[in-house]
């Protein structure tokens, strides 16, 4: 539920350790995975009434790393992004358009991804929990984790994320409620003097 109080649930379906869909207000809008082997190659947006709104696709090299990240909106092709990921010696990971100009460099602390910093857009500084993610188990997520420019929690949950650009600096944390296994069931992310409340169901 959002600070409008307007509540959007979310049904994850899997097929083993794959996640197959994740659909919205119990339609078929939503996120559709296509899976090669172990990893993520492509992700549909989906309206309810079945139209792709937008279709991302992954490449990966020989040791199972992203390198390559395609999007593109049917009918609106002039949109489409690229970015080339490049894998440095010091553990960062540099991000590059399709021209070669280079987007932005991340910074990975414990398998997750603790900065980045960017060119033209925000950076962003994460602080993590030491408990378990939802999608902690869900093959691939790992891999596709610092998509867009920004960082996901792989293996734990992000309580703590500081935009900065320009003079202007806005930090979001989240109060996370656990279970006895260490999963979320329930977090509040605030913004500024509004928020967002998640519950999870397993």
């Amino acid at each position: 539920k959002n600070a409008k109080g307007i509540t959007r649930t979310i049904i994850n379906t899997y097929a083993g350790n794959k996640i197959v869909s994740q659909v919205y207000n119990n339609t078929k809008e939503g996120i559709y995975y296509t899976y090669t082997g172990d990893l993520i190659t492509k992700m549909e947006f989906k309206l309810a009434d079945g139209t792709v709104e937008q279709i991302n696709t992954y490449k990966y090299d020989g040791n199972k790393k992203l390198i390559e990240f395609f999007r593109t909106q049917p009918g609106q092709e002039d949109w489409d992004t690229k970015d080339i990921f490049v894998y440095n010696a010091d553990g960062t990971v540099s991000v590059y358009d399709e021209d070669g100009f280079k987007n932005s460099t991340i910074t990975f602390l414990n398998g997750e991804v603790s900065e980045v910093v960017s060119e033209n857009s925000p950076n962003f500084k994460y602080t993590y929990d030491t408990k378990n993610n939802p999608f902690k188990n869900v093959l691939g997520m790992d891999k596709i984790a610092f998509i867009d420019g920004e960082g996901n929690g792989v293996l734990h949950n992000i309580i703590s994320e500081t935009s900065s650009f320009g003079d202007e600096t806005t930090t979001t944390t989240s109060k996370i409620t656990y279970n006895a296994d260490g999963y979320p069931v329930k977090s509040f992310d605030n913004f500024e003097d509004t928020g967002t409340t998640k519950e999870y169901f397993y």
